[in-house]
């Protein structure tokens, strides 16, 4: 997997983090369900993130640290995600995250993680991604939506423009528009 356009060329570190996410490495997730419709959107998860570190940089040659701070609404978490360059200083970037709504610390802690991954350039291109509306309202998505967005990383990486918002009915097809 660390191999780039010819077989025996590889990847850079920078080309492995800033490579478009597969449709392995995406999630997806309720955003807002109201007014007869549901919102969905793409995310990464930490693992995904850590995965990439270690193929860009090895398990040794990249680490993260967390500080806890207070954001003046309550705690907040910063995660910074250090790289060995070539010559083997630590380069640091990093972001913040508050509590999440579900399991708080462990939700804001990897939050702050997956945005510093964010300022390294992975998975930058989901803030490119279509809007996804399903009809209904739905606490989860269904098998069937999430097998047809299976191809969006694809379309994403190879540049196929896509409309700003799909609607999606929950069997995966399109919403036809009735004139």
């Amino acid at each position: 997997m660390n191999m780039s356009k010819t077989e025996n060329t590889p990847k850079s570190p920078l080309e492995i983090l800033t490579s478009p996410l597969r449709a392995d490495e995406i999630e997806w997730k309720v955003q807002a369900s109201k007014n007869g419709k549901t919102l969905i959107a793409p995310y990464i998860d930490s693992r995904a993130v850590m995965s990439r570190f270690d193929a860009a940089f090895g398990p040794f040659g990249w680490q993260n640290a967390l500080k806890e701070v207070g954001n003046g609404e309550g705690m907040a978490w910063l995660c910074g995600i250090g790289v060995k360059d070539e010559s083997g200083e630590w380069i640091w970037k990093w972001d913040g995250s508050g509590l999440s709504d579900i399991e708080p610390v462990k939700g804001g802690i990897s939050g702050a993680m997956k945005r510093a991954a964010t300022q390294w350039g992975v998975g930058r291109e989901l803030y490119n991604y279509p809007k996804v509306y399903l009809t209904g309202e739905h606490k989860f998505i269904p098998l069937d939506v999430l097998k047809r967005l299976e191809g969006l990383p694809t379309a994403i990486a190879k540049g196929v423009r896509l409309p700003e918002v799909i609607t999606l009915n929950p069997d995966g097809s399109d919403v036809r528009k009735v004139a």
